[in-house]
């Protein structure tokens, strides 16, 4: 298993980062590897969504919103694409300000098990979702949405 976590504080009101983080139609805007997601517009618990994603090569990846607490937790399972994480968005109001977190958890199962002990040697999966995480600070921070 591998595994990684990157928290930032964000200043924004919790609300307004769990709802963009929740709108699909922003993913890509902040989690680089995204070309492309479906569906177009907020998730739900139990909505399906489908990314294409450009990390080792164009895959397209299917997941499930496994839970979904507005304003404070979103979960999404891969259950289709060569990898299966699990991606946790954790959101706690802080003074005004979010303190959001980004876990990631990737089962290594098939060929992944030879480069796995590579990735972790390295930070390569630590390295990345920080860097996701710290695309949604500088976003959010840098973002006309309304207050």
């Amino acid at each position: 298993m591998i595994t990684a976590s990157h928290t930032v504080d964000i200043d924004r009101p919790a609300h307004e980062v769990f709802d963009f983080v929740a709108d699909q139609r922003n993913e890509a805007k902040w989690h680089t590897d995204v070309l492309d997601v479906e569906p177009k517009g907020p998730i739900l618990l139990g909505s399906t969504v489908t990314w294409l994603v450009k990390f080792m090569g164009e895959n397209r990846y299917v997941s499930d919103v496994t839970e979904f607490d507005a304003p404070r937790l979103i979960q999404l399972a891969t259950r289709e694409g060569p990898l299966k994480p699990t991606l946790t968005h954790r959101f706690v109001s802080k003074n005004g300000a979010t303190r959001y977190t980004r876990s990631v958890s990737i089962p290594v199962e098939g060929m992944f098990r030879l480069v796995a002990p590579i990735m972790k040697a390295t930070g390569a999966a630590r390295r990345r979702n920080a860097h996701f995480a710290e695309n949604l600070k500088a976003l959010l921070e840098q973002s006309t949405i309304s207050r």
